[in-house]
């Protein structure tokens, strides 16, 4: 309707509502699903309405394609440089805790609770930090760099640290909630970047994981040993300051940030200016759709979410057990501990490969297929491989033999490649769980990575109580395996991963 050679207000509102409703679908992200019956008219309004949906199949050019590009490579790039600075440090903290064991040689039980501080916080804050970030997204820019102002404030105050229950508040709290709020964006941005190749790229990315783990310890070792705990804290903080600030630049979404709290009508803040009526005013608000609170929770109905969530909290709670106690086991059977220290980096070196593999894999592949060969493979490397060693080279008497590190070093390369590569898996998951649904992805990674912390933490008191039994359970263990308190740990170990396929019953749920 035209008065005077214009439209009403009224009208104009109701023209957008309808062409907005009808004409033009959309997502929860304001994003057009189809574009066919769209005019020459709406394309003009389109260009010049910062808050019209926008068809991210067919992006303008003002946005970048998706699955390839300079800035979708120069994302992922700087995306895995952050993964292995952020969780190379906390993954690396025995290096230190061996060297802080000199400096304060009465707080080992508190030093201890440094590396389980700052990975715990890592993993089981990332859930509410995601939930957050998806009802306001335009903080996660911030937090990135709030997150480096911490983890470099963290580092800095380590060096001067003058009681050991400090660094638990400042290498582990401090540089912890720093380092997530670092990389809680990450994964939200990759779902935007990475589409049809999301498995590749995630495996890319996750490899960093490896990297970190993998160099960061020598590089820690050697500074220590060299220089001390002051000079490789601050060094620590310098390079990861500089190195974070040229990285954070290029992690940023490939979608334009909305000016305000988004709606579904999205109603352009020019349209709501002017003299209007109440009931003009009324008319509008009725048109804005609420938010859907429901919707954000509706994957706890989902028996897939469950099986899969229970299939990662399984693999957390074996798959991180090896790790820790590999240098100790070869202590355990007489062999010299460099062979312990070797045998963590070839895990770690293991894993770079394999999360590339398995994710590329993952995006051609059924998921249920994967998790089975994962989680067989996984658990057949320990009771086959080292179990043997155990049972072959455990005893007092026993020498170290060359046999025995081959099978040490055999067995860490082939754990890391499908237990150490098991995250890889994660963007495949969510697809099952989520769907075509933009809000989930972020969310579901968090409360994956939450179940695998948990698996984490709780394998920590696990495998100790296992360690020093006494029971007729650990002789039996002990006749199996030949190394005491080992043979219990190896079992445990195995059948936590083998109970990891529980994951692959998802199929029930008819989405793969």
């Amino acid at each position: 309707m035209v008065i005077n050679g214009a439209t009403s207000p009224r009208n104009s509102i109701e023209m957008r509502a309808s062409t907005t409703d009808s004409s033009i679908p959309q997502n929860h992200f304001g994003s057009v699903s189809s574009c066919k019956d769209v005019t020459e008219s709406q394309v003009t309004d389109l260009k010049e309405d910062p808050y019209m949906p926008v068809d991210e199949s067919n992006p303008p050019p003002s946005f970048p394609p998706v699955d390839g590009g300079r800035q979708a490579w120069s994302f992922l790039l700087c995306a895995t440089v952050l993964e292995t600075l952020v969780w190379g440090l906390p993954l690396s903290y025995g290096v230190f805790l061996d060297y802080y064991e000199t400096v304060f040689p009465d707080a080992t039980p508190v030093l201890q609770q440094v590396g389980v501080v700052s990975t715990g916080i890592m993993y089981l804050f990332n859930p509410p930090l995601a939930l957050y970030f998806a009802k306001h997204p335009h903080h996660r820019p911030r937090s990135m760099w709030f997150g480096l102002m911490l983890v470099a404030s963290g580092l800095i105050a380590a060096a001067f640290a003058k009681q050991a229950w400090t660094l638990i508040l400042v290498q582990g709290v401090m540089y912890a909630f720093g380092g997530i709020c670092l990389y809680c964006p990450v994964t939200a941005y990759m779902f935007e970047w990475w589409q049809q190749r999301r498995g590749l790229a995630s495996g890319i990315l996750f490899s960093g994981t490896g990297l970190g783990g993998l160099v960061v310890p020598f590089i820690a070792r050697a500074l220590l040993r060299s220089y001390g705990r002051k000079t490789t804290c601050l060094a620590f903080a310098i390079v990861y300051t500089l190195l974070l600030s040229c990285a954070v630049p290029f992690i940023k979404p490939r979608l334009p940030l909305p000016r305000r709290q988004a709606t579904a009508l999205s109603i352009p803040m020019r349209a709501l200016k002017g003299n209007t009526s109440r009931s003009e005013r009324t008319q509008r608000s009725s048109l804005q759709a609420p938010e859907r609170p429901t919707g954000r929770w509706r994957y706890l109905h989902s028996s897939a979410f469950w099986l899969l969530f229970s299939g990662v909290l399984l693999q957390g709670l074996g798959g991180f057990v090896p790790g820790t106690y590999l240098p100790s086991f070869a202590t355990a059977i007489n062999l010299s501990a460099p062979v312990g220290t070797l045998s963590i980096a070839l895990m770690n070196l293991a894993r770079i490969p394999g999360q590339i593999l398995f994710g590329h894999l993952s995006d051609k592949v059924s998921a249920r297929k994967l998790i089975i060969i994962m989680a067989l493979a996984s658990s057949v490397s320990v009771y086959a491989i080292w179990g043997s060693v155990a049972a072959v080279h455990g005893g007092t008497t026993s020498k170290p033999t060359g046999t025995g590190t081959a099978g040490l070093l055999i067995f860490s390369m082939v754990f890391g490649a499908f237990a150490g590569s098991y995250t890889a898996l994660f963007p495949k998951f969510i697809s099952i769980v989520a769907g075509n649904d933009p809000d989930l992805p972020q969310i579901l990674y968090a409360f994956f990575s939450f179940a695998r912390g948990v698996g984490n933490i709780a394998s920590g008191p696990i495998s100790t109580a296992l360690l020093n039994m006494s029971s007729a359970l650990s002789g039996t263990a002990k006749a199996a395996y030949g190394v005491q308190g080992y043979g219990a740990l190896i079992i445990f170990t195995g059948g936590a991963l083998l109970a990891s396929g529980v994951g692959a019953g998802y199929k029930v749920s008819k989405r793969d």
